[in-house]
């Protein structure tokens, strides 16, 4: 696949042109993937772990470049002192393996993303197919810092089987969109289910990540930890499943869910 390496820049560019800003969608951080009913008890003493096994779709695209702001934080909210590492607050981050990219086999799948403590109000989800044709975009709300969860919307078209799209995440520093926002970006490709999955959610993760489906098992893990907050072997769970080389997402793997 070819990189669309100003993605996230056109991505703003789109948004400066509008005439008007869309009102805001709902907020996804008060919404959970769909419920399951499963016995606690018994999911803790037969799983321990979650892996995630990527699967081999070839070369992975390449999203450098892709972002306006390589610190990834409005200007407002970065350290005065470039020096100041030990001090220096958490980035926008996509929750994607260390490729960017991911498999789903829904058809309109949660992106999730790492938001930092920010003074930006909204963001947007803007997401494009892999020959730049656009797709869908999003105005969100911003509530709060943490791991949000950003359904694609209903009215959304759904994702094609075996395509690929680009997403983009934009923080709104000011009162409007500008190119010099930070912005994230990776990439989704929708794939055939092979069959029903579990009904129990941690089973589902399990059985997600041996088949590199990534935006399934991470959702599924989010709802088994948003069913036990503090139960203290779900937390090992997720924390290990972000931890994982082949994940590589420990900086941000005791961060709270939002």
């Amino acid at each position: 696949m070819n990189l669309q390496p100003l993605f996230g820049f056109t991505a703003v560019s789109l948004l400066l042109l509008a005439e008007s800003v869309p009102a805001l969608a709902q907020s996804a951080s008060g919404e959970t993937a769909p419920g399951s009913t499963y016995d606690v008890g018994r999911t803790q003493a037969s799983i321990a772990e979650v892996l995630f096994k990527p699967s081999d779709t070839g070369e992975p695209p390449d999203t450098r470049g892709a972002g306006s702001r390589n610190d990834r934080l409005c200007p407002q909210d970065a350290p005065n002192r470039p020096d100041s590492l030990s001090t220096a607050p958490l980035a926008l981050t996509a929750l994607v393996p260390d490729n960017h990219e991911g498999l789903t086999w829904a058809e309109r799948p949660t992106i999730w993303i790492y938001l930092p403590e920010t003074s930006a109000r909204q963001m947007v989800l803007s997401i494009r197919e892999e020959g730049s044709q656009p797709h869908s975009q999003q105005f969100l709300p911003i509530t709060g810092s943490g791991i949000v969860g950003i359904p694609l919307e209903e009215s959304a078209l759904p994702l094609e089987v075996d395509q690929s799209y680009q997403w983009a995440v934009v923080l709104v520093c000011g009162d409007r969109p500008s190119p010099n926002d930070p912005v994230v970006t990776a990439w989704v490709r929708r794939v055939a289910a092979p069959g029903e999955s579990p009904q129990d959610a941690l089973e589902r993760a399990v059985w997600y990540g041996e088949q590199g489906v990534w935006y399934d098992a991470l959702t599924a893990l989010v709802e088994v930890r948003r069913s036990q907050p503090t139960d203290p072997v779900f937390t090992e769970i997720w924390v290990n499943f972000l931890m994982q080389p082949s994940v590589g997402l420990g900086a941000i793997a005791n961060e709270p869910l939002q």
